[in-house]
Protein backbone atom coordinates (compact mmCIF):
# COMPACT_ATOMS: atom_id res chain seq x y z
CA UNK A 1 0.00 0.00 0.00
CA UNK A 2 1.35 3.50 -1.00
CA UNK A 3 1.47 6.23 1.65
CA UNK A 4 1.00 9.65 -0.05
CA UNK A 5 2.07 12.24 1.99
CA UNK A 6 -0.38 15.44 2.14
CA UNK A 7 2.19 17.75 2.82
CA UNK A 8 5.81 18.58 2.25
CA UNK A 9 7.57 20.57 3.97
CA UNK A 10 8.38 24.19 2.25
CA UNK A 11 11.96 23.65 2.54
CA UNK A 12 11.71 20.53 0.89
CA UNK A 13 9.99 22.11 -1.70
CA UNK A 14 12.29 24.42 -2.31
CA UNK A 15 15.83 22.57 -2.43
CA UNK A 16 13.74 20.27 -4.87
CA UNK A 17 13.53 23.17 -7.10
CA UNK A 18 16.85 24.54 -6.75
CA UNK A 19 18.23 21.10 -7.30
CA UNK A 20 20.07 21.32 -4.41
CA UNK A 21 19.24 18.30 -2.31
CA UNK A 22 22.31 15.57 -1.81
CA UNK A 23 22.52 13.85 -5.41
CA UNK A 24 21.01 16.37 -7.15
CA UNK A 25 23.72 18.41 -7.96
CA UNK A 26 24.67 16.65 -11.46
CA UNK A 27 21.39 16.52 -12.89
CA UNK A 28 21.52 20.21 -12.40
CA UNK A 29 24.77 21.00 -13.52
CA UNK A 30 24.20 19.29 -16.49
CA UNK A 31 20.34 20.60 -17.44
CA UNK A 32 21.58 24.38 -16.59
CA UNK A 33 22.95 26.78 -19.58
CA UNK A 34 25.09 29.76 -17.82
CA UNK A 35 24.56 33.27 -19.43
CA UNK A 36 26.65 34.54 -22.02
CA UNK A 37 29.64 37.25 -20.77
CA UNK A 38 28.44 41.01 -22.26
CA UNK A 39 31.31 42.51 -24.06
CA UNK A 40 32.75 45.68 -23.06
CA UNK A 41 31.59 48.82 -24.18
CA UNK A 42 34.48 50.88 -26.43
CA UNK A 43 34.69 54.00 -25.34
CA UNK A 44 37.75 54.76 -28.16
CA UNK A 45 36.71 56.43 -31.38
CA UNK A 46 38.74 55.67 -34.79
CA UNK A 47 40.01 58.77 -36.17
CA UNK A 48 42.46 59.44 -39.10
CA UNK A 49 44.91 61.93 -39.14
CA UNK A 50 47.80 63.53 -40.94
CA UNK A 51 51.11 65.64 -39.55
CA UNK A 52 51.02 68.68 -39.88
CA UNK A 53 53.96 70.88 -41.94
CA UNK A 54 55.10 74.36 -42.73
CA UNK A 55 56.12 74.78 -46.47
CA UNK A 56 54.88 78.24 -48.71
CA UNK A 57 51.34 77.75 -50.09
CA UNK A 58 51.11 77.36 -53.29
CA UNK A 59 47.83 79.29 -54.39
CA UNK A 60 46.16 80.45 -57.37
CA UNK A 61 44.36 83.73 -57.94
CA UNK A 62 41.58 83.61 -60.88
CA UNK A 63 41.02 86.39 -62.97
CA UNK A 64 38.72 87.14 -66.63
CA UNK A 65 40.46 88.41 -69.15
CA UNK A 66 40.29 88.62 -73.26
CA UNK A 67 42.48 86.89 -75.48
CA UNK A 68 44.58 89.64 -78.03
CA UNK A 69 46.46 88.81 -80.89
CA UNK A 70 49.90 88.79 -80.45
CA UNK A 71 50.28 91.70 -83.33
CA UNK A 72 47.57 93.29 -84.68
CA UNK A 73 48.13 96.32 -86.95
CA UNK A 74 46.19 98.22 -89.58
CA UNK A 75 48.84 98.82 -92.37
CA UNK A 76 48.27 102.38 -93.60
CA UNK A 77 49.89 103.46 -97.04
CA UNK A 78 52.69 106.30 -96.96
CA UNK A 79 52.75 107.63 -100.43
CA UNK A 80 49.99 108.83 -102.79
CA UNK A 81 48.85 107.11 -105.59
CA UNK A 82 46.79 104.94 -107.01
CA UNK A 83 46.32 100.91 -106.48
CA UNK A 84 47.04 98.75 -109.14
CA UNK A 85 46.57 95.37 -107.80
CA UNK A 86 46.02 93.21 -104.49
CA UNK A 87 48.43 90.43 -103.79
CA UNK A 88 46.21 89.07 -101.24
CA UNK A 89 42.52 88.29 -99.66
CA UNK A 90 40.71 87.88 -96.24
CA UNK A 91 42.58 84.89 -94.25
CA UNK A 92 45.63 84.37 -96.36
CA UNK A 93 48.84 83.65 -94.42
CA UNK A 94 51.66 86.14 -95.30
CA UNK A 95 55.18 86.10 -94.06
CA UNK A 96 57.28 89.29 -93.26
CA UNK A 97 57.61 91.27 -96.15
CA UNK A 98 55.60 90.15 -98.61
CA UNK A 99 54.14 92.44 -100.81
CA UNK A 100 50.22 93.09 -99.90
CA UNK A 101 49.09 96.06 -102.06
CA UNK A 102 50.77 97.52 -105.41
CA UNK A 103 50.21 101.09 -106.02
CA UNK A 104 51.02 102.99 -109.51
CA UNK A 105 54.67 103.74 -109.48
CA UNK A 106 54.88 105.80 -112.91
CA UNK A 107 54.93 109.19 -111.52
CA UNK A 108 57.21 108.19 -108.70
CA UNK A 109 59.96 107.37 -111.00
CA UNK A 110 59.72 110.19 -112.82
CA UNK A 111 59.84 112.09 -109.38
CA UNK A 112 62.85 110.06 -108.76
CA UNK A 113 64.51 111.29 -112.28
CA UNK A 114 64.02 114.57 -111.35
CA UNK A 115 65.59 113.90 -108.41
CA UNK A 116 68.78 112.48 -109.45
CA UNK A 117 68.92 114.90 -112.54
CA UNK A 118 69.28 118.40 -109.92
CA UNK A 119 71.51 116.06 -107.52
CA UNK A 120 73.69 115.58 -110.60
CA UNK A 121 73.44 119.27 -111.34
CA UNK A 122 74.14 120.45 -107.56
CA UNK A 123 77.02 118.37 -107.94
CA UNK A 124 78.41 120.10 -110.69
CA UNK A 125 78.12 123.61 -108.72
CA UNK A 126 79.77 122.12 -106.23
CA UNK A 127 82.85 120.84 -107.96
CA UNK A 128 83.08 123.93 -109.91
CA UNK A 129 82.97 125.64 -106.81
CA UNK A 130 85.52 123.88 -105.06
CA UNK A 131 87.94 124.48 -108.00
CA UNK A 132 87.14 128.07 -107.22
CA UNK A 133 88.00 128.19 -103.78
CA UNK A 134 91.39 126.03 -104.44
CA UNK A 135 92.51 128.33 -106.90
CA UNK A 136 91.65 131.33 -104.89
CA UNK A 137 93.67 130.50 -102.11
CA UNK A 138 96.66 130.00 -104.28
CA UNK A 139 96.32 133.51 -105.33
CA UNK A 140 95.85 134.52 -101.70
CA UNK A 141 99.31 132.77 -101.07
CA UNK A 142 100.76 135.71 -103.29
CA UNK A 143 98.33 138.01 -101.99
CA UNK A 144 96.53 138.35 -105.53
CA UNK A 145 93.32 138.60 -104.43
CA UNK A 146 91.71 140.70 -101.33
CA UNK A 147 90.50 139.43 -98.49
CA UNK A 148 86.65 140.41 -99.45
CA UNK A 149 87.10 137.84 -102.85
CA UNK A 150 88.64 135.05 -100.67
CA UNK A 151 85.65 135.26 -98.35
CA UNK A 152 82.90 135.06 -101.23
CA UNK A 153 84.71 132.36 -102.59
CA UNK A 154 84.46 130.25 -99.38
CA UNK A 155 80.83 131.30 -99.30
CA UNK A 156 80.05 130.05 -102.78
CA UNK A 157 81.69 126.70 -101.43
CA UNK A 158 79.59 126.36 -98.63
CA UNK A 159 76.57 127.27 -100.65
CA UNK A 160 77.36 124.41 -102.94
CA UNK A 161 77.85 121.88 -100.40
CA UNK A 162 74.29 122.86 -98.72
CA UNK A 163 72.32 122.60 -101.83
CA UNK A 164 74.14 119.65 -102.62
CA UNK A 165 72.89 118.25 -99.41
CA UNK A 166 69.80 119.38 -100.48
CA UNK A 167 69.19 117.86 -103.83
CA UNK A 168 70.55 114.52 -101.70
CA UNK A 169 67.57 114.50 -99.62
CA UNK A 170 65.44 115.38 -102.64
CA UNK A 171 66.84 112.59 -104.33
CA UNK A 172 66.18 110.09 -101.16
CA UNK A 173 62.94 110.97 -100.69
CA UNK A 174 62.15 110.38 -103.73
CA UNK A 175 63.76 106.77 -103.63
CA UNK A 176 61.21 105.95 -100.41
CA UNK A 177 58.49 107.19 -101.99
CA UNK A 178 59.15 104.99 -104.91
CA UNK A 179 59.35 102.50 -102.72
CA UNK A 180 56.41 102.83 -100.84
CA UNK A 181 54.46 102.16 -104.00
CA UNK A 182 55.15 98.56 -102.57
CA UNK A 183 52.84 98.05 -99.15
CA UNK A 184 54.58 94.70 -97.65
CA UNK A 185 54.06 93.00 -94.55
CA UNK A 186 55.53 94.10 -91.13
CA UNK A 187 55.44 90.92 -89.85
CA UNK A 188 54.18 87.10 -90.50
CA UNK A 189 50.55 87.06 -89.56
CA UNK A 190 46.90 86.51 -91.23
CA UNK A 191 44.86 89.14 -93.27
CA UNK A 192 42.06 90.09 -91.32
CA UNK A 193 40.82 92.99 -93.63
CA UNK A 194 41.39 94.44 -96.92
CA UNK A 195 40.08 98.59 -96.93
CA UNK A 196 41.10 98.85 -100.55
CA UNK A 197 40.96 97.38 -104.07
CA UNK A 198 42.24 98.13 -107.51
CA UNK A 199 41.41 101.62 -108.78
CA UNK A 200 41.07 103.50 -105.36
CA UNK A 201 43.33 106.05 -104.35
CA UNK A 202 45.51 106.31 -101.83
CA UNK A 203 47.47 109.14 -99.47
CA UNK A 204 49.43 108.97 -97.06
CA UNK A 205 47.52 107.80 -93.74
CA UNK A 206 44.98 105.74 -95.68
CA UNK A 207 44.59 102.06 -94.15
CA UNK A 208 44.69 99.26 -96.70
CA UNK A 209 45.32 96.02 -94.74
CA UNK A 210 44.73 94.90 -91.29
CA UNK A 211 47.06 92.03 -90.32
CA UNK A 212 47.07 89.74 -87.06
CA UNK A 213 49.54 87.16 -85.94
CA UNK A 214 48.05 84.23 -84.00
CA UNK A 215 50.95 81.80 -83.66
CA UNK A 216 51.28 83.31 -80.10
CA UNK A 217 48.61 85.45 -78.24
CA UNK A 218 48.33 87.91 -75.37
CA UNK A 219 45.67 87.09 -72.63
CA UNK A 220 45.04 90.82 -70.54
CA UNK A 221 43.09 90.34 -67.27
CA UNK A 222 42.14 92.30 -64.16
CA UNK A 223 43.42 91.47 -60.50
CA UNK A 224 42.80 92.85 -57.35
CA UNK A 225 45.42 94.72 -55.40
CA UNK A 226 46.47 92.20 -53.14
CA UNK A 227 46.72 89.74 -55.65
CA UNK A 228 48.76 92.04 -57.66
CA UNK A 229 51.01 92.01 -54.61
CA UNK A 230 51.23 88.48 -54.82
CA UNK A 231 52.33 87.89 -58.65
CA UNK A 232 55.69 87.64 -60.01
CA UNK A 233 56.33 88.34 -63.78
CA UNK A 234 57.68 85.05 -64.92
CA UNK A 235 55.76 82.73 -63.09
CA UNK A 236 53.55 80.10 -64.77
CA UNK A 237 49.71 80.59 -65.53
CA UNK A 238 46.68 78.31 -66.47
CA UNK A 239 44.16 79.82 -69.38
CA UNK A 240 40.61 78.37 -70.44
CA UNK A 241 38.89 78.97 -72.91
CA UNK A 242 35.36 78.30 -72.90
CA UNK A 243 34.67 79.15 -76.76
CA UNK A 244 36.72 76.34 -77.38
CA UNK A 245 34.86 73.87 -75.04
CA UNK A 246 36.93 74.92 -71.94
CA UNK A 247 40.38 73.44 -73.35
CA UNK A 248 43.19 74.70 -70.69
CA UNK A 249 46.56 76.19 -72.17
CA UNK A 250 49.82 76.98 -69.97
CA UNK A 251 50.75 80.71 -70.13
CA UNK A 252 53.61 83.22 -69.03
CA UNK A 253 52.57 86.21 -66.52
CA UNK A 254 54.64 88.93 -68.38
CA UNK A 255 54.08 91.87 -66.78
CA UNK A 256 51.78 93.47 -63.96
CA UNK A 257 50.60 97.56 -64.04
CA UNK A 258 51.52 99.18 -61.66
CA UNK A 259 48.34 101.71 -61.82
CA UNK A 260 45.23 100.53 -61.13
CA UNK A 261 42.32 100.71 -64.01
CA UNK A 262 40.05 104.02 -64.33
CA UNK A 263 37.33 101.87 -65.66
CA UNK A 264 37.28 99.41 -62.32
CA UNK A 265 40.20 100.11 -60.40
CA UNK A 266 41.96 96.63 -60.87
CA UNK A 267 45.63 96.11 -62.00
CA UNK A 268 45.76 94.79 -65.17
CA UNK A 269 48.22 91.47 -66.28
CA UNK A 270 49.28 90.83 -69.46
CA UNK A 271 50.24 86.61 -70.38
CA UNK A 272 51.72 85.42 -72.82
CA UNK A 273 50.59 82.26 -75.07
CA UNK A 274 53.24 80.35 -76.83
CA UNK A 275 51.02 78.24 -78.62
CA UNK A 276 47.59 78.48 -78.54
CA UNK A 277 44.88 76.28 -79.60
CA UNK A 278 43.81 75.91 -83.05
CA UNK A 279 40.71 77.87 -83.28
CA UNK A 280 42.05 80.71 -80.79
CA UNK A 281 40.66 84.41 -81.92
CA UNK A 282 41.11 88.15 -81.26
CA UNK A 283 38.72 89.05 -78.54
CA UNK A 284 37.78 85.40 -76.53
CA UNK A 285 36.93 85.69 -73.48
CA UNK A 286 39.24 83.59 -71.10
CA UNK A 287 39.60 82.35 -67.22
CA UNK A 288 42.82 82.89 -65.92
CA UNK A 289 44.43 81.52 -63.14
CA UNK A 290 47.82 82.40 -62.14
CA UNK A 291 50.34 81.15 -59.66
CA UNK A 292 51.36 83.30 -56.41
CA UNK A 293 53.25 82.41 -53.20
CA UNK A 294 53.94 83.49 -49.50
CA UNK A 295 57.11 84.58 -49.44
CA UNK A 296 57.47 82.56 -45.70
CA UNK A 297 56.55 79.10 -45.01
CA UNK A 298 54.23 78.01 -42.45
CA UNK A 299 52.20 75.39 -40.87
CA UNK A 300 49.22 74.11 -43.26
CA UNK A 301 46.35 72.09 -42.45
CA UNK A 302 43.99 70.20 -44.33
CA UNK A 303 40.40 71.83 -45.32
CA UNK A 304 39.34 68.07 -44.73
CA UNK A 305 39.82 68.69 -40.83
CA UNK A 306 38.46 72.48 -40.66
CA UNK A 307 35.39 72.53 -37.98
CA UNK A 308 33.33 76.05 -37.18
CA UNK A 309 32.24 76.70 -33.94
CA UNK A 310 30.81 80.55 -33.49
CA UNK A 311 32.03 81.58 -36.98
CA UNK A 312 35.72 80.61 -36.10
CA UNK A 313 38.01 78.33 -37.35
CA UNK A 314 38.85 74.80 -35.38
CA UNK A 315 40.19 71.93 -35.70
CA UNK A 316 40.61 68.57 -33.62
CA UNK A 317 44.93 67.45 -32.42
CA UNK A 318 45.66 63.70 -31.42
CA UNK A 319 48.11 64.06 -27.94
CA UNK A 320 49.44 61.26 -26.31
CA UNK A 321 47.99 61.31 -22.73
CA UNK A 322 50.03 58.17 -21.05
CA UNK A 323 48.86 54.85 -22.66
CA UNK A 324 45.91 56.60 -24.28
CA UNK A 325 45.52 59.14 -27.09
CA UNK A 326 43.14 61.93 -26.47
CA UNK A 327 41.49 64.46 -28.89
CA UNK A 328 42.28 67.96 -28.17
CA UNK A 329 40.18 70.78 -29.79
CA UNK A 330 42.30 73.75 -31.11
CA UNK A 331 41.12 77.27 -32.47
CA UNK A 332 42.91 78.76 -35.39
CA UNK A 333 43.83 82.02 -36.48
CA UNK A 334 44.08 81.40 -40.62
CA UNK A 335 45.07 83.36 -43.49
CA UNK A 336 44.80 81.89 -47.36
CA UNK A 337 43.86 78.80 -48.67
CA UNK A 338 44.49 77.27 -52.01
CA UNK A 339 43.26 73.72 -52.83
CA UNK A 340 43.19 71.31 -50.33
CA UNK A 341 45.37 73.35 -47.60
CA UNK A 342 45.12 75.81 -46.00
CA UNK A 343 47.52 78.49 -43.86
CA UNK A 344 47.11 78.56 -39.84
CA UNK A 345 49.04 81.63 -39.00
CA UNK A 346 48.27 80.76 -34.75
CA UNK A 347 47.23 76.96 -33.58
CA UNK A 348 49.07 74.76 -35.12
CA UNK A 349 52.88 73.75 -35.11
CA UNK A 350 54.92 71.50 -37.27
CA UNK A 351 54.62 67.90 -35.94
CA UNK A 352 50.71 68.16 -34.95
CA UNK A 353 48.66 65.52 -35.81
CA UNK A 354 45.08 66.59 -36.70
CA UNK A 355 42.09 64.34 -37.77
CA UNK A 356 41.08 64.53 -41.21
CA UNK A 357 38.20 62.06 -40.63
CA UNK A 358 35.86 61.40 -37.74
CA UNK A 359 35.75 64.52 -35.96
CA UNK A 360 32.51 65.53 -36.68
CA UNK A 361 31.65 62.68 -33.97
CA UNK A 362 34.16 64.02 -31.52
CA UNK A 363 34.74 66.21 -28.36
CA UNK A 364 36.97 67.82 -26.18
CA UNK A 365 39.13 65.03 -24.78
CA UNK A 366 37.44 62.02 -26.20
CA UNK A 367 39.97 59.05 -26.46
CA UNK A 368 40.73 57.79 -29.94
CA UNK A 369 42.48 54.83 -32.02
CA UNK A 370 44.60 56.85 -34.42
CA UNK A 371 44.41 55.31 -37.93
CA UNK A 372 48.37 54.51 -38.21
CA UNK A 373 47.67 53.61 -42.35
CA UNK A 374 46.75 56.99 -43.28
CA UNK A 375 48.61 59.05 -45.37
CA UNK A 376 50.65 62.04 -44.12
CA UNK A 377 51.31 65.42 -45.43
Amino acid sequence: MITIHRALPLSLLAALALGTLPGCENSAAEGAVAPAEPAPITTQQRVRTVVIRSAPLDSMERASGLVRAFHKATVMAETQARVVSRRVERGQSVALGDTLIELDASRLELELRRAEATLKARWNDLAHAQREFDRGERLAERNAISAQQRDDLRHGLDRARDTHALAEVARDSAERNLADTRITAPFAGRVEDLAVDAGDYVAPGTPVVTLVELSRARVFAGVTAQAAARLEPGSQARVRLAALGGIEVPATLRSIASVASERDGTYVVELWIDAPPAGTRDGMVASVELASSTLDAVPLAPRAGLLRRAGQPEIFVVESDGEREIARRRRLRTRRSSGEWIEVLDGLQDGDRVVVDGQFALRDGAAVIRDDASPAN
